[in-house]
């Protein structure tokens, strides 16, 4: 949807990678079944910001002569505008199990950047009615994968081929792309920390290649790179490390690298575990196949300790826990998760920054991912499934937009 922020119209939509995405056909199947529908709730009648999930199978087909032309007139006839797009998981993110692959191809792979590259041509194919753009994708790489300085450096290099890909996208078409690396628990890129390092001991180093490359000085590749370089700063992701989405935010800006989205999403979060029996049972409820839930543990004496995945907390004594988070995206439309409490305080703090700054031009794109819609429905039939997948995506966008709107 579009909401009003004085004499401008600031887009507000939420991630469809809660929708399989890996065709033209899956694209039109959940624009009909759910996208309009849930317009019919919150924005009946008007234009709709929209942030679609674009994978590799997805952008090779709107690559395809006259494809992503044909699919851009159907959203514009339909009053629907792209602002953004989720292209984290480049593979089938529906698939029976994720986990791991979700990382893959990691940005050390040289696929990560031409798949990434097609997803921004096809993107300015469909013809946005907005001219600034922005592509969330993986930060970096899965850490058990490889964090070693050589690859590091491959990250970087292949980060590189984007920006003077999008450099040249700019110049030709008009059309301003923001790629956005998003930090995630046991990524590349935890928090803001991590992302100055490697801008500052990887970017930095291969700003006179790009600078050949586009035929420029090397202080004007500066500029390219942060102009279309940036951070997706998602409020869950901080939130499950027990730390503050501002504060990674001020870190970035003394460093002047620019956040160009943000994810407004919460996690479930469990205080003194050994004394709440029922609300650890429903935690671990919440084990299942498909997604890596990492959770980190806010031990009695103050210290963190992390989970790679929710399954073994089940191995763990509980009288020294503190406190629980995992990464497990929940509604946002309710500050509690059944008998659990979640981090939904860091998502309106995330909102209410990137609205503060949307008055400058410097403003984030701002979306709503709660991709775990498919799996809180597991179990229900279809039809009950589809609608409360529509009340649940219409209710936490009521929930954004009266934060907006207050």
């Amino acid at each position: 949807m579009f909401v009003d922020r004085g004499r401008k119209s600031l887009p507000l939509g939420y991630e469809m990678n809660a929708h399989p995405a890996s065709s033209v056909e899956d694209l039109h199947a959940a624009l009909l079944d759910y996208v309009i529908p849930v317009r019919n709730i919150v924005a009946p009648g008007k234009p709709f910001a929209l942030a679609p999930h674009i994978g590799s199978k997805l952008a090779d087909e709107l690559c395809r002569h006259g494809v992503a032309e044909q699919v851009g007139a159907w959203l514009r006839n339909h009053d629907f505008h792209i602002y953004t797009v989720n292209a984290f998981p480049l593979q089938d993110f529906h698939a029976r199990r994720v986990k791991e692959a979700v990382y893959v191809p990691s940005w050390a792979v040289a696929k990560r950047a031409k798949i990434t590259n097609r997803i921004a041509d096809a993107l300015v194919r469909l013809g946005p009615t907005s001219r600034l753009l922005t592509i969330s994708t993986l930060g970096g790489g899965y850490r058990a994968a490889g964090h070693r300085n050589a690859t590091l450096k491959k990250m970087a290099a292949n980060y590189m081929k984007v920006v003077a890909h999008l450099s040249r996208i700019e110049f030709d078409t008009g059309y301003r792309i923001l790629l956005n690396a998003e930090p995630e628990p046991d990524t590349t890129f935890e928090c803001a920390e991590d992302v100055i390092f490697f801008w500052k001991n990887h970017l930095a180093p291969l700003l006179p290649a790009l600078a050949a490359e586009l035929g420029c000085s090397k202080r004007k590749a500066e500029k390219l790179l942060r102009r279309h370089w940036t951070v997706n700063l998602d409020a869950c992701h901080s939130a499950v490390l027990f730390r503050s989405p501002l504060d990674d935010w001020k870190l970035l800006d003394k460093e002047g690298i620019h956040v160009g989205k943000v994810h407004i999403t919460s996690a479930p979060a469990l205080k003194n575990p050994e004394r709440n029996e029922e609300a650890m049972a429903e935690l671990l409820g919440h084990v299942e196949p498909r997604y890596l839930h990492q959770t980190a543990l806010q031990m009695k004496d103050g210290s963190i300790e992390r989970l790679e995945d929710l399954p073994k907390l089940r191995r763990r004594d509980l009288s020294e826990i503190r406190e629980i988070r995992t990464h497990f995206h929940v509604p946002l439309s309710k500050a509690r998760h059944g008998k659990l409490a979640t981090t939904r305080k860091d998502a309106q703090s995330l909102l209410e920054e990137g609205l503060r700054r949307q008055r400058s031009k410097k403003g984030p794109h701002i979306a709503v991912e709660t991709y775990t819609w498919p799996v809180l429905t597991k179990g229900l039939r279809k039809k009950e499934r589809q609608q409360k997948l529509i009340d649940g995506i219409a209710a936490e966008l009521r929930w954004a937009k009266k934060t907006v709107e207050s």
